[in-house]
């Protein structure tokens, strides 16, 4: 029940999760497009297969750290407020 008031009040966001789960879905696309294109004799399939889940890989990271940064600034605060025993927001 902690967790979903921690959701509710914005304490621990969902989008990582989200973005992990689109992530795949990329991946999944990526391969199915150079599946797609080696069964059509296409010989860009290498490329796609190589670079897409590449590109896919790099865009995510971008945007997910944003959020892990935040994450670890969270923990270093949270350390140091048990180091100093306050409690400051």
């Amino acid at each position: 029940m902690d967790r979903l008031v921690d959701i509710l009040r914005f304490r621990v966001m969902i989008a990582p999760l989200v973005l992990e789960v689109l992530f795949w879905g990329a991946v999944g696309g990526t391969l199915y497009g150079a599946y797609w294109l080696f069964t059509h004799d296409h010989w860009a399939w290498w490329i796609a297969l190589i670079f897409g889940t590449l590109v896919a890989r790099v865009l995510f990271e971008i945007a997910l750290l944003a959020f892990r940064s935040y994450e670890r600034l969270v923990e270093i605060r949270d350390a140091l407020q048990r180091a100093d025993g306050r409690v400051d927001l």
